[in-house]
């Protein structure tokens, strides 16, 4: 879908809905069949962290608290990576899982067969090969910016009032009024972008579950 000219609450209500979408594709897994994989837990888990943080994001936003809003883009990242890494990792989709619930890290573990390790460098890189996710590095970097105290956040909590005379009003408050509305739609713009992501990994997966067991994958629409 494309959000260009879309308005901040427009693109708002596509995360709410997308939330919606993600929730339905637990009955979509269980549909294609009632057996559990140790990958099925892993992603339930990503798909669960995924809506959690999509509502905080967009009940942030409305509340005028960009701050707080800002790094749950960053975080839907996160989920989209690790998500990615169990295509990309040495190991299979489920042994990736039982390795992670088990207490493994997952920039302990390597890339294919490589010696390279899965950092988020690692992550973010190879991610940003495939065709239209170059985004996804620009977007993770920018995102650092709002999760740790760095520039973004100092200039979110000022507005310069005149550069000749170097005036700038400061501020301590529940607000985001020094924020401009471009910034907050860009963001908005980015988290649906993410959250697409993350639906075409689950989707992925739920492809190759499909092809294993012989499930008429067309017939999730149905559901």
């Amino acid at each position: 879908m494309q959000y260009d000219n879309l308005t901040k609450e427009e693109l708002l209500i596509e995360i709410d809905n997308k939330s919606k979408a993600i929730i339905n594709m637990g009955k979509q897994l269980k549909a294609i069949t009632p057996k559990l994989e140790t990958f099925d837990i892993y992603l339930i888990a990503s798909l669960n962290r995924t809506v959690n943080i999509s509502k905080a994001y967009t009940s942030l936003i409305r509340d005028n608290n960009f701050i707080a809003a800002a790094p749950l883009v960053r975080i839907n990242i996160d989920t989209l990576l690790r998500l990615y890494a169990s295509i990309i990792s040495a190991y299979d989709r489920n042994t990736f899982a039982s390795k992670v619930m088990n207490g493994e890290l997952i920039n302990k573990m390597k890339l294919g067969t490589t010696k390279q390790k899965l950092s988020d460098v690692t992550l973010y890189t190879e991610m940003s090969k495939i065709e239209k996710m170059e985004w996804v590095t620009k977007i993770y970097k920018a995102g650092n910016s709002f999760v740790h105290l760095e520039k973004s956040h100092i200039f979110s909590s000022l507005k310069v009032i005149d550069k000749k005379e170097k005036l700038i009003n400061m501020s301590i408050g529940f607000h985001d009024s020094f924020i401009p509305e471009s910034e907050k739609i860009g963001s908005a713009y980015w988290m649906n972008k993410t959250i697409d992501s993350i639906i075409e990994q689950a989707q992925i997966w739920m492809y190759e579950k499909s092809q294993k067991t012989g499930f008429d994958i067309e017939k999730l629409n149905d559901i």
